[in-house]
């Protein structure tokens, strides 16, 4: 007969030792740890009103640090989290194997904004003080992040006013059938007034079209289109990025459905982060920036935004989305570059010799729209060739800021530019694939904008933690973007 080895699986264990002795010194536990003891949690405490009595509190710098080694390891669940610390070393090491409560966990992670932004100022300081935040170039670009809500949260004003029909319809019929059915007319008013309210959200928001759109339980994440093509509620996250670095200096949820017109404002927040850091660190030697370089996409080019960035002394990386954009049916004659201005007169002169005389200005009041006469254009024979669609006369734009334009379109052309771009592109990019794929962050799990902005703010911290203590490097190289 065989020999095998004996259960002993349900022999009572006894470990000797302490927690001390058991974390492995190379713990990325003991790592957080120490950069987290040099730093100053004095506003999380002074939110602890217990001194006169009560059950002791659990330290915030050890929440801070249970959460943070939690998205290192990509641990997103509150739950599960409360789970670890409960039975894993690490986490319990961190709590001096203390207790804590899931709902404790949950409400640090989403209370405590002002506090988690100026904590992050210390992240990027210490990062300063060690040569390591120059904040000399920047680059920016924004991400859709799925939303808390389901596919199936997002409804139509028309299918909510014909399910609110159905419902009062059935509080009527419910009502009139006696006290048996007391529970179920309680749960269908509910259900009814939750829909008045959001036909009312919708209201509020300007949707009051059949065919607009609102995610019930999340208004603020509509329905936008994901990397796989699907759509689903999400939220158009915005990470701006000392490129030397790596190190993110500031994180946005904004409302507009794509990158548009979000070049200043994102720049000006990460500006004042900055400066707020420059405070902390009270040194000219290690103080980063100030700001002299901005790359971005071709979806943040804003020629107003551009220009004061430039005027500013900022060096702009932005390729024209509309650069090279012609006029369909348009030869190569007749483009806008074909017509000649005539600053005296300020008029416009066709190849043809007709004259376009100033209509307007757009709408941003970045170029000058210049228009033919109609019979002029309706009687030249290079119709065809100019304007064919045209029931008026040639109507031509004139950049107010051309010259500066160009000076940037040619910027981009140097080499310089193209190592600017393609720092950009790793960098940023870079920093959405850490944040998703190393912290698990393929969907929030708090709700709302807010919700959404605690995360990235606390993944933020997480990931400028792992460059301040080297467990992670820069993914572009200093010298690429000195040279």
């Amino acid at each position: 007969m065989p020999n095998f080895i004996e259960d002993r699986s349900r022999d009572t264990l006894f470990v000797q030792g302490s927690l001390e002795s058991l974390l492995p010194e190379t713990s990325i536990a003991r790592t957080i740890w120490q950069v987290l003891g040099r730093l100053d949690f004095s506003r999380f405490e002074a939110k602890y009103t217990n001194d006169g009595g009560g059950r002791a509190a659990v330290e915030p710098r050890r929440l801070a640090a249970v959460w943070i080694l939690a998205i290192v390891q990509g641990t997103t669940s509150s739950v599960r989290l409360a789970a670890l610390c409960g039975k894993e070393v690490e986490f319990r090491w961190l709590l001096g194997d203390g207790s804590v409560q899931k709902s404790t966990l949950c409400d640090f992670r989403k209370n405590c904004m002002e506090e988690l932004s100026q904590f992050s100022a210390q992240v990027l300081a210490a990062m300063a003080r060690a040569g390591q935040l120059p904040g000399e170039a920047l680059g920016t670009d924004g991400t859709v992040q799925r939303a808390a809500a389901s596919c199936g949260a997002s409804r139509t004003r028309k299918k909510l006013k014909r399910s609110l029909e159905r419902l009062e319809k059935a509080v009527e019929e419910v009502l009139h059938q006696g006290e048996k059915e007391e529970k179920r007319h309680e749960r269908l008013s509910r259900q009814a007034n939750r829909l008045r309210k959001a036909l009312e959200e919708m209201e509020a928001l300007g949707l009051n079209e059949d065919d607009d759109r609102m995610t019930l339980t999340e208004p603020e994440a509509p329905l936008r289109k994901l990397k796989n093509g699907a759509f689903a509620p999400a939220h158009n996250v915005q990470a701006t990025v000392d490129m030397s670095s790596g190190a993110i200096i500031h994180m946005d949820v904004v409302d507009g459905g794509n990158d548009g017109g979000q070049l200043g404002p994102q720049i000006k927040a990460a500006e004042a982060v900055l400066e707020e850091v420059a405070a902390l660190v009270e040194d000219e030697v290690s103080s980063p920036g100030p700001v002299q370089a901005v790359a971005a996409d071709s979806m943040y080019h804003d020629t107003r935004q551009i220009v004061e960035l430039e005027g500013r002394g900022v060096e702009t990386f932005v390729p024209n989305r509309h650069e090279g954009r012609r006029p369909p049916g348009v030869s190569d004659a007749y483009l806008p570059t074909a017509f000649t201005y005539d600053e005296t007169a300020d008029t416009m002169t066709c190849p043809e010799h007709h004259t376009l005389n100033r209509r307007k200005m757009n709408n941003d009041g970045t170029s000058v729209v210049y228009q033919a006469r109609a019979q002029d254009c309706q009687a030249c024979p290079h119709k065809s060739e100019c304007c064919p669609k045209a029931r008026g006369g040639r109507c031509v734009n004139r950049p107010v800021h051309a010259a500066l334009l160009k000076q940037t379109a040619q910027r981009l052309k140097t080499e310089r530019g193209k190592r600017y771009r393609q720092a950009r592109s790793v960098a940023v990019e870079g920093v959405f694939a850490r944040l998703k794929e190393r912290f698990n962050w393929r969907r929030c799990r708090m709700w709302g904008e807010k919700g959404a902005r605690a995360e990235a703010l606390w993944r933020q911290i997480t990931h400028n933690l792992m460059l301040l203590t080297g467990q992670w490097q820069p993914l572009v190289p200093r010298a690429s973007l000195e040279t």
